[in-house]
């Protein structure tokens, strides 16, 4: 009975139009006979009605009714239906949103019970869909993003139609276990044309920016919260789009050379921007002006994954374009950067989302980066008013780019002014970086390496005035004990300053704009540190004179460009100022040992030409006349030291540089005599005489130097040497006064020599004594040494005979000799 029953509703009913809207209503009100009846339900039998039959299925969706409503689907043959009837694109719309409605009723996760006809519904959805493709691709993509924004379809409509456009990635071609034999494979040819992929680009940047601002809680929350599920395919429908776009574009310049690779680049930065800005960037309302962050710290996970592929298609820019830019054109790596400091460097920025942001963009390959001056001017407005991580991270992006080639135009004769202002910012860069110990301490530090390479960069293009803003930056914010720290980014610090001001180059670099005011306000803030440092006894006395003395050091090798003599000397005088200044500004006990420390490095370092600055600088700077006397007459020693007597030097370059200050001169004459200053006071004598050449003139000197005579005592054989200028000096004056024939004046002059012949036979005593003592052999002996004693008798028996007499003075040496008693006993006692 069962067959025949069968044989009759497959004669009668089966493939009957009339029949089909009662079998299913049959069916539908009693769920026990689909199995019977199911096998007879023909719908493609009825294509006018095909719709509302589909309609009705879906009108009846529950989850206890799967069973039912998937035997009812596999009777619909929908690619049959669409290929037979080709229906108008308002019957398939109406259709769609049937379908639509089943796959949204089942929402975001279907019960594992209606899969079977769930995948059916996908099957159908991705049919409408390339059934005359493009013509329900945007209802779709509408549909899609809609319902998604509300989580009232599963991430499976997704794959299934990613997979139908052909744009999904190895991992998304699984799907669900049950869905692999019913689901639509990937479509094999490119569906998208290029325009479709711009329109689809811009559809979804629009659809995401208004749905962003569209409610408080999108607003509040980002798209995140709402999104995550379907995150994994988003991330592959939107590099797909981009791949797709660059491809394209890429295609088109190398089919049309007169196009600008610029342009398009800076066309294509800003499409996927926007395409991106929804999901990642800060929002702004129009209306309250109020700041909406992308996402919550919750979200950070997807979120960070966005962020990547964003990052990842910044670098596929960069890398379509790195080979068709000029050098210094925008290239997609500025371009991003100068974004960055745009969109996400506001004050208030929460950390987590910096996090993510420069935990992608490090990876970038920023060596390839060619910053021009807008993005250093946007660096350091980052450095004055975003949070530290942001400048953290642009600094660490900077020490990474080959600024050696950036700014391989510095060499040639006659740089660009971009290339002048760029070596500025470098220099500025280094200096705000350097105290950084997150950015010194990392693993390979870029920064350490950027330091290292001080010597191959053009600091000779920096002027003065940004060098001083530097040294005011660097004066406050580094503490004085940087220049004697031992780490690697403060000594590297230091050589940045000293190099860059021009003080410690090869001789065959490049010359140095403002050379000497650069090294003297390096020099400078040295000394200020230093003095700091020993004002708060952060340094001991050793440490100091070691400084002290690289800093001479420094001077002394220095060869300011392109100077006559003159200029020459006045420059490396004002460096020897600022070093001997320390000495005005120390405790009492520091100067007195800087002092000595100075008067050794004199010693042992200089001699010859090279120590006029020093001479010079000493009398205009030292404010203790003491320290000021020993000092000019260590140079003055150092002249004419030993290794320089080959020079021909003579006195008039000495003459030249001392140049004792007027106020204190008497103060000063005094410290010498008591010091011991022989040869400074000699140059003072030859100062008088050439600032007035008459005879009255040297006759005051004369009487001066007679004055002197009477009271010094050498104290070591140096000071017995300095002696014989001395007695020259007043044979010299006192013959020229004689020979005016004037008996006033030799009378003066026979004074004069007997009072030097007093005082030379009283050096040439063997003791120390006067009176009786002195004439029976006792007190103490001599410090003075046998050969400047013997010398001192001989010069006194030489004018004992000379000045016979109070009133007598034999000038020639073919005049009769009379010798008096007292020249016999002298004579006798030098023979004897």
């Amino acid at each position: 009975m069962t067959f025949s029953l069968f044989n009759s509703f497959k004669v009668f009913i089966s493939g009957t139009k009339s029949e089909c809207r009662k079998v299913l209503q049959t069916i539908l009100k009693n769920r026990r006979l689909c199995s019977l009846l199911s096998p007879f339900f023909t719908p493609n039998a009825t294509p006018a009605e095909f719709i509302q039959l589909y309609e009705k299925v879906v009108k009846f969706l529950s989850e206890d009714n799967s069973d039912m409503i998937f035997m009812l689907l596999t009777k619909f043959d929908l690619k049959q239906w669409l290929n037979a009837t080709k229906p108008p694109l308002s019957d398939r719309t109406r259709l769609l949103e049937s379908i639509h409605l089943a796959l949204t009723a089942w929402g975001l996760e279907p019960d594992e019970d209606i899969l079977m006809p769930f995948n059916l519904f996908c099957k159908h959805w991705t049919y409408l869909l390339l059934y005359q493709f493009p013509d329900q691709y945007s209802d779709i993509l509408r549909l899609l993003m809609q319902s998604s924004a509300e989580q009232l379809l599963s991430p499976e409509c997704w794959k299934a139609t990613l997979r139908a456009l052909g744009c999904c990635v190895p991992g998304c071609q699984q799907g669900a276990a049950s869905a692999e034999t019913t689901v639509l494979q990937s479509s094999p040819d490119v569906l998208l044309s290029d325009k479709q992929v711009m329109e689809t680009i811009h559809w979804l940047s629009n659809f995401f920016y208004k749905l962003r601002l569209s409610t408080l809680d999108f607003k509040s929350f980002g798209l995140f919260s709402k999104w995550s599920p379907y995150m994994a395919d988003m991330k592959t429908l939107l590099g797909y789009l981009v791949k797709r776009l660059l491809d394209s574009e890429m295609a088109c310049l190398a089919q049309d050379p007169s196009a600008s690779s610029k342009t398009v680049l800076r066309s294509l930065h800003s499409v996927i921007v926007q395409l991106f800005k929804p999901w990642i960037l800060v929002l702004e309302d129009n209306e309250s002006s109020q700041r909406h962050y992308p996402w919550l710290e919750s979200d950070s996970v997807v979120a960070s994954s966005i962020v990547q592929l964003f990052t990842d298609c910044i670098d596929s820019l960069h890398q379509s374009f790195k080979d068709k830019l000029l050098p210094g054109d925008d290239g997609a790596l500025r371009l991003h950067l100068m974004h960055y400091c745009e969109a996400c460097t506001a004050p208030k920025m929460p950390e987590f989302i910096l996090y993510a942001f420069h935990s992608a963009y490090q990876k970038l390959p920023w060596r390839d980066l060619h910053p021009d001056q807008m993005l250093m001017e946007a660096f350091f407005k980052v450095e004055r008013g975003s949070p530290k991580s942001c400048f953290l991270f642009l600094g660490s992006v900077l020490c990474d780019v080959n600024w050696v080639s950036v700014l391989s135009d510095a060499w040639s004769p006659s740089p660009p002014p971009e290339t002048r202002s760029m070596i500025v910012c470098l220099l500025f860069m280094m200096i705000l970086l350097a105290k950084e110990d997150q950015l010194v301490d990392q693993t390979d530090s870029p920064l350490l390496t950027l330091l290292g390479q001080t010597s191959s960069l053009s600091w000779h293009l920096v002027d003065i005035v940004s060098y001083q803003s530097v040294l005011g930056y660097f004066s406050s914010h580094y503490q004085p004990s940087v220049i004697l720290a031992k780490e690697s980014s403060a000594e590297l610090i230091v050589k940045l300053l000293k190099v860059s001001a021009g003080l410690s180059v090869p001789t065959d670099s490049q010359k140095h704009l403002d050379a000497v005011p650069k090294c003297q306000a390096f020099t400078h803030q040295m000394v200020q540190f230093l003095i700091s440092l020993e004002q708060n006894g952060k340094i001991t006395l050793a440490v100091l004179e070691q400084e002290m003395c690289k800093l001479l050091d420094d001077i002394i090798v220095f060869k300011p460009p392109d100077l006559d003599s003159q200029t020459r000397h006045m420059a490396l005088s004002s460096l020897f100022m600022e070093v001997l200044m320390m000495m005005n500004n120390a405790t009492i006990p520091t100067a007195e040992f800087l002092r000595g420390s100075i008067q050794t490095w004199i010693g042992q370092k200089v001699h010859g030409l090279v120590v006029l600055p020093l001479l010079t600088a000493t009398c205009q700077s030292l404010a203790s006349v003491r320290h000021m006397a020993e000092t000019t007459e260590a140079c003055i020693t150092a002249y004419f030291k030993e290794g320089s007597l080959n020079q021909n030097l003579g006195w008039g370059p000495i003459l030249v540089s001392l140049q004792v200050p007027e106020l204190t001169i008497e103060e000063f004459l005094q410290e010498c005599l008591s010091l011991g200053s022989y040869l400074t006071l000699y140059v003072y004598l030859l100062q008088c005489l050439n600032s007035e050449q008459t005879l009255r003139n040297e006759m005051k000197v004369l009487l001066l130097l007679s004055q002197w005579l009477e009271q010094v005592y050498p104290s070591s054989t140096q000071e017995e040497a300095k002696l014989f200028l001395w007695w020259h000096q007043v044979l010299q004056l006192s013959l020229v006064q004689t020979e005016q024939n004037d008996s006033v004046l030799t009378e003066s002059v026979i004074r004069i020599l007997l009072t030097l012949q007093g005082r030379q036979s009283l050096l040439a005593e063997e003791r120390l004594s006067s009176g009786i003592l002195r004439a029976i052999g006792l007190g103490r002996k001599s410090p003075l040494s046998n050969r400047f004693r013997v010398a001192a008798r001989g010069m006194a028996a030489f004018l004992s005979v000379q000045v016979p007499a109070k009133d007598q003075i034999r000038l020639k040496p073919g005049s009769e000799l009379h010798l008096t008693l007292k020249a016999q006993q002298v004579s006798k006692k030098l023979c004897g």
